[in-house]
């Protein structure tokens, strides 16, 4: 794995080397060219000067900043190796807190840290077991892609540490900008109970593998059927129907305690669900697949009507 930085972390007199390693991809979908719409050929972008009236290259552009109206200073990667930031090369933490103390809303990217060499193995291990024990997180500051940001350590995994860089105070916006919160309404009691029990019967273990990217599939499915020739039918929308929020609870908690089973209903249920609640449904709907693709999805369903359990 590529390394993004490379220098030491640091807590009292105890230093020892790191390598830090993006830990986030985002998402692999699909990719989406710009074309013109007369004749459906590829967007090109130009970097182009005005000044000079051409076309300018990757090797001919540089970064600068306007410090007046078209007016500007060229800063070099000479210049930002030459400012004196200590996080350049030192993760020194700062204190140590729980970390139910920080806000999720302060986490941004996530990365793995690693010792750097062999003989860091130990200090590093120790580091990380002493978080492990104490239930802390360590709090210091990195420098990343020129610009400096606050840091939380904590330990992951089988023997890693993972490092997020977190949002400044005044990059977080404050809810007051948010005009729908500023409502007053009075939750009685037994609302509150059924609210309760509602999320009590549908508590379950959190498994994110059990969850897809049901946007890419349909995205990928609606090119393939582009592609083929074929109609693209958009589906209803879901229409809200809350009414009485009391009876909407009441028939939730109803479905949500009668039809949770321990059991799969499936003959083989898929193994990435774990902790996954299964319903038992009143109605099957009977539907034929056409044709499965070489990646083992089905597709071209076809409706062949209703059936009572």
């Amino acid at each position: 794995m590529k390394t993004s930085w490379k220098g030491s972390i640091s807590f009292g007199m105890v230093y020892f080397p790191v390598n830090v390693y993006t830990a986030t991809s985002g998402s692999a979908g699909v990719k989406l060219n710009y074309l013109h719409r007369k004749c459906n050929s590829r967007i090109r972008y130009k970097k182009y000067c005005d000044t000079c009236n051409e076309e300018v290259s990757q090797d001919e552009i540089v970064k600068g900043y306007e410090y007046e109206k078209d007016k500007y200073i060229v800063i070099t990667d000479e210049d930002f190796e030459k400012l004196s930031i200590k996080s350049k090369k030192l993760i020194s933490i700062s204190h140590f807190v729980d970390e139910d103390e920080v806000d999720p809303i302060y986490l941004d990217k996530a990365y793995f840290i690693s010792p750097g060499n062999f003989s860091a193995s130990k200090a590093f291990a120790l580091f990380r077991r002493a978080m492990l024990e104490t239930g802390k997180v360590g709090i210091a500051k990195i420098t990343l892609t020129s610009n400096e940001y606050v840091a939380m350590i904590k330990p992951y995994d089988k023997g890693g540490m993972l490092l997020y860089l977190l949002y400044y105070s005044d990059e977080i916006k404050k809810t007051e900008e948010i005009t729908e919160l500023d409502y007053n309404v009075d939750i009685h009691d037994n609302e509150l109970k059924m609210a309760i029990s509602l999320i009590d019967n549908m508590t379950g273990e959190f498994d994110i593998g059990q969850y897809r990217n049901e946007y890419q599939d349909a995205l990928k499915q609606l090119i393939q059927s582009k592609i083929e020739g074929k109609e693209v039918v958009s589906p209803p929308e879901a229409q809200s129907n809350i009414i009485d929020l009391m009876e909407a609870l009441k028939a939730s908690v109803e479905a949500a305690k009668h039809g949770r089973t321990d059991d799969c209903p499936l003959k083989s249920g898929p193994s990435n669900l774990k902790g996954a609640i299964w319903a038992k449904p009143g109605l099957y709907c009977v539907v034929e697949y056409m044709q499965e693709m070489e990646s083992g999805y089905l597709r071209e369903a076809v409706f062949k009507g209703i059936k009572m359990d």
